[in-house]
This record gives structure tokens, C-alpha cells and sequence, in this order.
């Protein structure tokens, strides 16, 4: 294949499209980037609040699903039948590229295998960090499906391509879990079944390909989820005034730590304050009944937005952005998302690189404590917001996504000629 020649991708995600998330906004920028380069794109995704992508085909996917249920717990069916009708429907695909670790993944390997074509796979999620947040449902994970998932996956591939595995250990974190360097060592196992591996966070990469002793050093990369043009072309309406407005925007749930933003807001205790929360889940309503015992400030709960132009234009309408998860996100896409606007940023992990820096980003510790005294030092000096949010314009204008097309290229020609 020509280095300049199209590549024709089957991209399988277990997510609803687009609706779920940033993970489903990463998706669908790679598919706005990559059919506007040339490349021939065709998106399986589950029939679940789908809506197709106008920028490339698409094909409804079967699922497994409990009514009612979120869509992290979500997979697309697995079977040689449906793999075997998929390849037969799409028998001049290059390359497939899966985005979840559940069904995706699985029948992504199915469908490489009966084309013996590469497989290439991107992790998203940091399931060490979900011992924070959820010890107990995180540990069945650790010991059961986790564990398993890569000695099944390595099945698929043929002995010519399988790839020697020979696990090592990570050290834990101060604060992970026991069970930290055994999911590193999961992590790679699968990594050790495709033909490359990405993730938008350094840390994810480093850490799997430590657990591997090394030898998956060649076939992973950092590829961090870039910004669409609805944030970068978005312009503040709201006038700067009186009342600082600080914005949250993710799923409502234990791992995004939004009780503890409440928190740090019931401390800072100003009344020409006010929060403004984008997202539901699981924890809404707790949430909610939390926000009422606030006495000082104001909080709004502006439930899930599913159009960008609406979520950018909040962004960009927020005096600062704040992230309260910790230890749980792989790159924090609405990070980069919130620079693009030119809103500052207060956040306290810091390992999420993607977006922030000393001169557009405060950064500090965890705790409610910690987030309320960088809300006050925020509130209290315009200037440097001010000066923040230039920083992060210029910032933001380098998060285009161009760099992520290149380099997921760059990933699906390597495989390619590998296989070649």
C-alpha cells in the first residue's frame, strides 16, 4: 500500500454514538478527521441511542444490554457468525480499530482474523483508578473479567502474528489499590493481542508497557483525543461581572467526584459565586439533594448535552472550569475542550497533561479543602484569570484535531505494514 493511498478502517465502539460521553466525542472526531483526509471510515456501533454520523457509513451493531442500563454496561455481541457476516460485508477493509475493552474489542479481533488484517486498540479507561471510587465492583473486575479478557483475546490471533508475553510488575501508586499492578499486567496482556495499542495518557502507555517487561515498548503510543471546531471557533457572550461562574462537565458518578466539588464550593461559602454542573448519572439525584444544603452561592444542574455547539458555548461562558476527578481519567478530554474556549482551569490530578499548563491551569490538591482555597485565590485576583485565560487561548489553538488524524495514520500504516 502506497504510503499515500486511503485506508479503509472499521472503528467498533461498545459506547452509545455519539451521546455517551467523551470517549463517543473522541470516536466521532476520528471520524470527521479521517473521512475529511480521505480515508474510507465505517463506524459499528450499538443500536442503542444511535444516531448516525453523516461524515462516513455506519452500521447498527447487535448488543448486549439490560433495558434501562448506561451505557458503560453496553457491549457489542461477540460471535464468529456475526464476525463472518461483517467480514463478508466488508471484505475490502485495511484495518479495524476497537475503543472499549468489552464486546468491541472481542469481535474487532473476530473480524481482523477472518480478513487477517491488523488489529489496532486504544484505551480510554484508567480501571486503576476505579479502586478510588469503587473498591468493591472494581476488585471483581480486577480478579475476574479483567484478568481473563487478554488470555481469551491472545486466542484470535494466529501463531504467526501472536506475540511473546512475559508479564512484570508495576509498583503501586501511593494510595492504589493492591490490586494496581495486577491490572497493569491485565492491561498488557491485551495489549500483547492486537498490533498496536494507543491511549490519549502518557501514564496508561508507560505503565502497560512496563508491565510487559519492555517488549510492548514498539507497539504503543500517546495519542491524545483532539478538540473540534465547535470549541475552537466558540467566543465568550456572557460579560465578565460581580458573580464568578465555575463549571463541572462529566458523568455524574462517584469517579468524577462531583461530592466533593459540592464540598469545596460549601466552603468557599461566597455568595457571588455560583457552579454550574453539565452531565447526569447514577449519582444525580444524591447530588442534587447534596446541592440543596449549600447556604452560600448558587448551583444549577444543566442535566447532558449532547450538541458540542451548546457544550462549548458554556465552557466558553464559565469564568473557570474545574475537574474534580482524581486518579480516574486517562486525558480528561473536556480539559482540552475547556482551553479551546479560553476558560481557565482548576484541577487537582496531575498526571492530565492535555490541555493545562502553569500559566492557564491552577493546579491543586485533591481534597474539598484544597479545591476551595484554589476557587478563592481564583476568585479574588480578575487579573490573573484575566491572564489565564489567554494562556489558554493560545493553548487551545494548538488542540486541533490534525495532530490526532496524522498520528492515528501513522499507528494504521505500521500494522498494516507489519502484516505486509
Amino acid at each position: 500500500m502506497s504510503t499515500a493511498a486511503p485506508i479503509r478502517i472499521g472503528i467498533f465502539t461498545d459506547d452509545f454514538y455519539p451521546e455517551s460521553g467523551g470517549v463517543s466525542r473522541s470516536i466521532q472526531l476520528q471520524l470527521q478527521v479521517l473521512a475529511a483526509a480521505g480515508h474510507e471510515v465505517i463506524l459499528f456501533a450499538p443500536s442503542s441511542h444511535f444516531t448516525p454520523p453523516v461524515e462516513c457509513r455506519w452500521e447498527k451493531t447487535p448488543q448486549w444490554r439490560l433495558p434501562g442500563t448506561p451505557s458503560y454496561l453496553c457491549s457489542l455481541q461477540v460471535g464468529t457468525g456475526l464476525a463472518r457476516r461483517i467480514a463478508a460485508d466488508h471484505p475490502r477493509l485495511d484495518v479495524v480499530h476497537s475503543q472499549n475493552e468489552r464486546g468491541a474489542i472481542f469481535l474487532a479481533a473476530q473480524v481482523a482474523a477472518e480478513l487477517s488484517i491488523p488489529q489496532v486498540h486504544t484505551f480510554h479507561s484508567n480501571y486503576v483508578g476505579t479502586h478510588r471510587n469503587a473498591p468493591g465492583v472494581a476488585a471483581l473486575n480486577s480478579l475476574t473479567y479483567l484478568d481473563w479478557s487478554g488470555r481469551w483475546l491472545r486466542r484470535f490471533r494466529d501463531p504467526e502474528h501472536r506475540r511473546d508475553f512475559r508479564p512484570a510488575t508495576v509498583a503501586a501508586e501511593p494510595g492504589d489499590s493492591s490490586l494496581a499492578p495486577r491490572d497493569w499486567r491485565s492491561m498488557a496482556r491485551l495489549a500483547s493481542a492486537v498490533d498496536r495499542f494507543t491511549s490519549p495518557a502518557p501514564f496508561v502507555v508507560d505503565n502497560m508497557v512496563a508491565a510487559s517487561g519492555g517488549r510492548l515498548e514498539p507497539f504503543g503510543r500517546v495519542v491524545p483525543s483532539g478538540v473540534a471546531t465547535a470549541f475552537t471557533r466558540t467566543v465568550r457572550k456572557r460579560p465578565r461581572g460581580a458573580i464568578t461562574r465555575f463549571l463541572s462537565a462529566g458523568r455524574l458518578g462517584p469517579e468524577k467526584r462531583i461530592d466533593v466539588l459540592l464540598d469545596a464550593f460549601e466552603l468557599l461559602a461566597r455568595d457571588d459565586a455560583e457552579l454550574h454542573i453539565i452531565g447526569s448519572g447514577g449519582a444525580e439525584r444524591t447530588l442534587r439533594q447534596r446541592a440543596k444544603r449549600i447556604a452560600h452561592g448558587t448551583v444549577r444542574f444543566l442535566g447532558h448535552f449532547t450538541d458540542a455547539d451548546l457544550l462549548a458555548q458554556e465552557l466558553a461562558d464559565a469564568d473557570v472550569f474545574v475537574l474534580a476527578s482524581y486518579r480516574f481519567d486517562t486525558q480528561g478530554m473536556v480539559l482540552a475542550e475547556a482551553a479551546a474556549t479560553a476558560t481557565p482551569i482548576l484541577y487537582c490530578d496531575d498526571r492530565l497533561q492535555v490541555g493545562t499548563s502553569t500559566e492557564s491551569a491552577l493546579l491543586t490538591g485533591p481534597s474539598a479543602a484544597d479545591l476551595a482555597v484554589g476557587m478563592r485565590k481564583l476568585m479574588d485576583d480578575p487579573a490573573r484569570l484575566e491572564s489565564m485565560s489567554a494562556a489558554a487561548a493560545t493553548l487551545g489553538a494548538t488542540l486541533g484535531a490534525d495532530a490526532m488524524c496524522e498520528s492515528y495514520v501513522e499507528v494504521y500504516r505500521g500494522a498494516i505494514q507489519d502484516r505486509a
